[in-house]
C-alpha cells in the first residue's frame, strides 16, 4: 500500500464550504487521511493494452494530484510504471471469481471509495446478460457488506471489438443502471461503455486514450455526487486529435495520429459529421488513358491504338480504419 503526499486542499476547501452552507453532507466530511480508493475488477483494472499496465490509474490520480486530493490506491494486487501501484484487478476474473476475493480484500484495505468495472469476462465466456447481471448484483452486495460505509461506482462495462459478443455486451450494460438503483444511495453508476471503438486496442482492453477517458469518467463521477468543490480536469472526450495504438497481431501493434474531421456522410444532401480519420497508403483502380503504341513480338510489331485500361496505383487518402 503506497501513502500518497499530495496536499489536503479539497479537504480543506470542503470543510469552508459546509460552513458557508455551499456544500452537500459528502462534501461536508474531510478525512483526516488520504481517501483510500479500491480499483476492482479484470485485466482492463490491471491496465492490460496501455504501456507499462498504468491503465487508467495513473491518470486518475494525476488527475486527483492536480486537484490537490490525497489519495491512496489500495489492493493486493500492483502494476504499472507511474505512481501509486496498488489494485485489486485480476486478469481474466469472472464477476463471481471476483466474488470470492472481495470479502478478505475488502477487510484487509478498507476502502472509502470502490471503483468496479467487472462482466467483460462472463460476456467473452458467453455468459446471459441477464444471468451476468445477477451475478454482479451479488457482487455488489458483498461490497456494501463487506464496506458498508464506503461509495461504491459500478461501471457499464467498455465496448468490445469482437462483433459477435456486442450484442450481448449491450443487452448486460443494459441491466445494469436497474441493478445499482436498488443498492442504495452509496452505490453509482459509472458510464464506461462510452469507451468503445478506436478506444479500444485489441478484442477487449483500452488504448491508452481510451485509458484517460476511463480516467475523466471515474473523476467525473466521484466529483459529482462526493465533492463538486473538486476543480474540472482536461476532458479527453473533447480532443480532436489523438495519437493512438491497436494492436495487429499478439506480438505487434499499429500506433498513429488520428484527427477528428468534418467530412460529408451523404452526397445526396452535402450533409457533413465529424469522424475519426487517419491517413493511410492504400491502393486504389483507377481508368487511365493508354496512348497507342507498337506492342513487339517476336515476329515483328503490332500496332495497338489508344485506350482506356484499370490500373492499380498506391495514393495517400483520410480514411475511417
Amino acid at each position: 500500500m503506497t501513502r500518497s503526499r499530495f496536499g489536503m486542499f479539497a479537504s480543506s476547501l470542503a470543510g469552508l464550504l459546509f460552513c458557508t452552507g455551499l456544500a452537500t453532507p459528502a462534501a461536508a466530511s474531510p478525512l483526516d487521511r488520504p481517501l483510500r480508493i479500491m480499483p476492482l475488477g479484470d485485466s482492463i483494472t490491471v491496465g492490460v493494452g496501455s504501456p507499462g499496465k498504468n491503465g487508467w490509474r495513473a491518470d486518475l490520480q494525476r488527475r486527483l494530484h492536480d486537484a490537490g486530493v490525497s489519495a491512496d490506491f489500495v489492493g493486493s494486487e500492483s502494476d504499472g510504471t507511474s505512481g501509486d501501484l496498488d489494485h485489486e484487478g485480476h486478469g481474466g476474473w469472472t464477476i463471481e471469481q471476483i466474488a470470492g476475493i472481495v470479502d478478505q480484500s475488502l477487510s484487509s484495505f478498507r476502502p472509502d471509495v470502490v471503483l468496479l468495472h467487472a462482466g467483460t469476462n462472463n460476456i467473452t465466456r458467453s455468459d446471459d446478460p441477464v444471468a451476468a447481471a445477477g451475478k454482479l448484483s451479488g457482487l455488489i452486495d458483498r461490497v456494501r457488506a463487506g464496506a458498508p460505509q464506503a461509495e461504491i461506482y459500478v461501471a457499464k462495462i467498455i465496448g468490445t471489438a469482437v462483433a459477435s459478443e456486442a450484442p450481448a455486451n449491450r443487452a448486460y450494460n443494459a441491466l445494469i443502471p436497474a441493478v445499482v438503483q436498488q443498492k442504495g444511495p452509496r452505490v453509482h453508476l459509472v458510464d464506461q461503455s462510452t469507451v468503445a471503438g478506436l478506444d479500444i486496442y485489441d478484442a477487449h482492453h483500452p488504448n491508452e486514450f481510451g485509458y484517460r477517458k476511463m480516467a475523466y469518467t471515474w473523476y467525473e463521477a466521484m466529483r459529482g455526487t462526493l465533492h463538486p468543490e473538486w476543480p474540472g480536469t482536461g476532458n479527453p472526450f473533447k480532443a480532436r486529435q489523438a495519437y493512438l495504438c491497436h494492436a495487429s497481431s499478439r506480438t505487434e501493434r499499429e500506433c498513429r495520429t488520428w484527427h477528428l474531421r468534418r467530412v460529408i456522410v451523404s452526397a445526396e444532401d452535402g450533409r457533413t459529421a465529424d469522424r475519426w480519420q487517419t491517413v493511410r497508403t492504400v491502393t486504389e483502380r483507377v481508368r487511365v488513358r493508354e496512348p497507342g503504341h507498337y506492342r513487339r513480338h517476336r515476329h515483328g510489331k503490332t500496332w495497338v491504338p489508344a485506350r482506356y485500361v484499370v490500373k492499380n496505383r498506391k495514393v495517400m487518402r483520410w480514411v475511417s480504419n
